[in-house]
């Protein structure tokens, strides 16, 4: 059965042209941005890639009405794949390194011998760049980052995939040692994963001190893997979209490029979850191998959704996204027919399945503010009521205040969690009431979409007891006289002076406080 989710894709396909998409569960487009999305969180934060403006915008966060919201330094070009907000309120992403190093020996060393070069494995002639992680903050300021040539050696690199071909026809990039395209920060541990597709290696790292703790990776029986590796059983090769998920497991798209390194007679296609058992060993929880025709080469993620199934985005035959449950059931299969021809590799770098657009949604009501026939305000005798409501899919969390002119309330922040599409009510009790009026200001900003903060500010008056026109705190000959001169002179209605509550100040009224003043 198909769920009321969106699905959102973010689209590498078009060249310079990045472009992402979002569908209802029927397959009608209901929103696309000039932007290619590369993650979007649990607050539904959009985080992504653009052209425009280049390299200013090629790491950004943008909320729904594209409005940018935070940009990487003006010169500097962060990595298409991967860039997001961290626990800390700080972004990261990927940024290209430079080192020259040696050509290994090969099937291509005798074409860079054309070329020119020593091709001997050993002279450090050729420039080779990778990712290092950077952290800024949110100015744009680096804080942090990780250069994989400090901590990875060059004896370490793809033997099997091509990319030194690649390097020898377009010699003037240098050679894409990595390509690193996924990272996750887990705040418990404080460590960073990390994955270098070229290396087939997922990297567990030490933040902030960026000690390796352990690498997934080709055994040392394949050429150019060097390096300790724990878990080489698992058979992971040119994988996407690394993530750690909230029971501990890791999560992936294997795109199995080098799969039949490991026995398989053709590259296969899998969505992976395993759990790393001290540091050492692996076990794997879950796997679904996609059929020959969604076979992946580039690209693709996988998403664990609430309800336990996986959203798996392949660009196999056009572009595909399909949910599998935990039994290997083939819940929805989504045709994105992104190529020309149906069967070619598409362009779809990610699919998320998401449970609304604009998260930022929310409303504000003041349950007794008063307009009609009385100065504009809330009266009230013992608090006020405020509704607060999430109309948004995701769980929101929002940060308010609440003080006023004269002191009748204490100010403080508070922070408050609302689930999806629930309403809250604040009941507010001022803690001294020492005027008649006050000037109230309430404020309150969604933590996630600091950019729809609202302010609402308006009068407050004090409970006043029926008749008591001069606020005395008595009720006497004098209110008599002011009741009097209101019923004279007064054509707007006031609230204090209908004693009787019959929505008329007359002399019903009158005779109502001359009874109130005589009674015993």
């Amino acid at each position: 059965m198909v769920d009321d989710q969106l699905i959102l894709l973010g689209d590498l396909g078009g060249g310079l042209f990045l472009t992402s998409f979002i569908f209802n569960k029927y397959g009608k487009e209901i929103w696309n941005g000039d932007i290619m999305l590369n993650h979007v969180n649990k607050y539904g934060q959009l985080f992504g890639f653009s052209f425009d403006n280049f390299p200013s915008n090629t790491g950004m966060e943008i909320n729904y009405n594209s409005d940018i919201l935070w940009a990487g330094p003006n010169d500097e070009y962060i990595d298409v794949h991967e860039v997001k907000s961290i626990p800390n309120g700080n972004y990261m992403g990927f940024v290209w390194e430079y080192q020259d190093g040696p050509i290994p020996i090969g099937d291509w060393t005798g074409y860079f011998s054309l070329l020119g070069y020593e091709a001997d494995g050993i002279t450090n002639e050729f420039p080779w760049f990778g990712q290092a992680i950077v952290e800024w903050d949110e100015n744009s300021n680096e804080i942090w980052r990780w250069n994989p040539f400090d901590y990875f050696t060059m004896n370490d690199y793809d033997a099997y995939g091509g990319t030194w071909w690649n390097a020898a026809f377009d010699n003037q990039t240098g050679y894409d040692w990595m390509h690193s395209n996924a990272f996750h920060f887990d705040e418990e541990e404080s460590v960073i994963y990390f994955s270098s597709r070229h290396l087939s290696r997922i990297t567990k790292i030490d933040y902030p001190s960026g000690e390796i703790i352990w690498m997934i990776g080709l055994p040392n029986e394949f050429e150019g893997s060097e390096s300790e590796h724990i878990c080489t059983d698992l058979g992971i090769t040119w994988q996407h979209n690394v993530q750690l998920l909230e029971n501990g497991n890791i999560l992936l798209f294997d795109n199995g490029n080098l799969s039949e390194l490991f026995g398989d007679d053709r590259p296969t296609t899998r969505a992976l979850e395993f759990t790393v058992i001290d540091n050492s060993a692996c076990e794997i929880v879950w796997e679904y191998t996609l059929p020959d025709y969604l076979y992946g080469p580039w690209m693709g993620s996988v998403q664990k959704l609430d309800n336990n199934n996986y959203f798996i985005n392949t660009v196999g035959s056009g572009g595909h996204a399909v949910e599998v449950d935990e039994n290997q059931n083939l819940v929805l299969d989504a045709h994105y027919l992104l190529t020309q021809d149906p069967n070619d590799f598409a362009g779809n770098y990610r699919s998320y399945k998401i449970p609304s657009i604009h998260p930022n949604a929310y409303s504000v009501i003041f349950k007794d503010y008063i307009t009609d026939n009385m100065e504009e305000g809330i009266y009230f005798a013992d608090s006020i009521n405020i509704l607060i409501s999430n109309e948004s899919g995701y769980d929101q969390y929002y940060n308010y205040n609440l003080f006023d002119s004269d002191g009748w309330f204490d100010e403080n922040l508070t922070s408050i969690t609302i689930e999806p599409y629930s309403t809250i009510e604040l009941n507010l009790t001022p803690s001294n009431i020492n005027t008649n009026s006050s000037n109230l200001t309430f404020n309150i900003e969604p933590i996630y979409h600091s950019y729809d903060s609202k302010s609402y500010n308006f009068q407050i008056y004090a409970p006043q007891m029926s008749g008591d026109l001069n606020s005395d705190g008595i009720l006497n000959i004098l209110d008599i006289v002011i009741l009097v001169e209101i019923i004279l002179n007064s054509d707007e209605f006031n609230f204090a002076a209908d004693v009787n509550d019959d929505g008329i100040v007359n002399i019903l009224d009158v005779i109502m406080i001359v009874n109130l003043i005589l009674e015993p």
